[in-house]
């Protein structure tokens, strides 16, 4: 007897992608559905095989017994109160990233989530990828010895490829740009590769893709760790040529990790995953160049699949205890500490100190 799964928002861009992912996860036997949009609630009924009922109302998905686990996808601004809601209904969570325009609107969650004793996560897919899982496994054993620096660049298709009239783009809606959509992954990763907290943050940003909208497209951000190690992101909408929209987007990424024994680095090559290691550690001085490659299956799921793992490992965690949860809800708000610390100093010129931002 499988599960079921109530579907929260229907017009995401990661929706479809998502549905996918439930689709492919064999413990998963039907999934309810509910949009405030008519249309999107029709189309999607007639796109998912395993879509059972569509509902008008959000409240004849939470009060069904037989749902005990919702994945929200929808517009920043509304997720908070919906989160509040599921969790007040006993429901476990999967909810699309950030999960709030703010640290602030995230702890109110975060104090319903704790109430109802329910299980938690955010998509950061990249915990599960086996490259991302190397490298801290290395990290952890000492490959690099003291870690001096770290270096993500997240870089993407324009804005222009990307509806500039979409939600995404709105600073009310959103809360952010290319930092709180995509930047907020390679946070969330900075801290799991290297195991510490973010402690101050200095940031630039900027809207300069010529487009109508009030959010930035471009962004610069320096931080210290909890080691004293310095870490910086390069994110922005900047690739002139790829695909239209968000599914099959370009992307230029790259993750490379310092410190005084050794240098860790993640790039893509082809339909690979590489991951080069130089040290000069105890351990490898026998062997101080290493490469790791990672051929992943290719399957529809978002994120592929090491999102399918991600999904599905977090159900079974959710309705058995068994399994993991990769990501917590504190997991997720230190994200938004470390984005809300981001936006406060670009708008200030200063260093701040994540967690003391607030909203100001």
């Amino acid at each position: 007897m499988g599960v079921r799964i109530g579907m929260i928002g229907l017009t995401h861009p990661h929706t479809p992608g998502y549905l996918r992912t439930l689709d492919a996860l064999d413990p998963v036997a039907g999934i309810v559905l509910y949009d405030p949009d008519v249309q999107a609630r029709e189309r999607v009924a007639r796109q998912c095989p395993k879509a059972e009922k569509v509902y008008d109302n959000l409240e004849d998905v939470l009060s069904r017994p037989d749902v005990p686990i919702v994945l929200v996808t929808l517009p920043t601004n509304l997720v908070p109160q919906v989160l509040i809601r599921a969790a007040r209904a006993g429901k476990h969570l999967i909810c699309e990233k950030p999960g709030a325009r703010s640290a602030d609107e995230f702890r109110m969650v975060l104090a319903a989530l704790e109430a109802g004793r329910v299980c938690f996560t955010v998509p950061y897919l990249w915990r599960a990828h086996p490259a991302m899982r190397t490298i801290r496994d290395l990290v952890s054993a000492g490959a690099l010895g003291r870690l001096t620096s770290v270096e993500l660049r997240q870089v993407t298709t324009q804005v222009r490829l990307r509806d500039p009239s979409h939600w995404l783009f709105r600073r009310d809606v959103a809360g952010g740009g290319i930092l709180s959509w995509l930047g907020c992954h390679w946070l969330d990763l900075l801290r799991y590769l290297t195991g510490e907290e973010v402690t101050g943050v200095s940031a630039m940003i900027d809207t300069l893709s010529g487009e109508a909208i009030d959010v930035e497209d471009v962004a610069s951000v320096s931080m210290r760790l909890s080691s004293g190690a310095v870490a910086s992101l390069y994110a922005g909408y900047l690739l002139p040529t790829g695909q239209s929209g968000y599914e099959g987007a370009s992307y230029d990424q790259a993750v490379i990790l310092r410190g005084s024994h050794g240098i860790l680095s993640y790039q893509k090559d082809g339909s690979d995953h590489l991951v080069t290691l130089e040290s000069v550690a105890e351990n490898w001085r026998s062997a101080p160049h290493q490469s790791f490659r990672f051929t992943l299956p290719t399957v529809p799921a978002y994120g592929g699949a090491h999102g399918l793992a991600f999904v599905g490992d977090f159900i079974q965690f959710a309705l058995t205890g068994e399994g993991k949860n990769l990501v917590s809800a504190v997991d997720a708000l230190r994200v938004l500490e470390i984005l809300d610390a981001a936006y406060l100093s670009a708008r200030t010129g200063t260093v701040v100190e994540v967690g003391r931002s607030g909203t100001e």
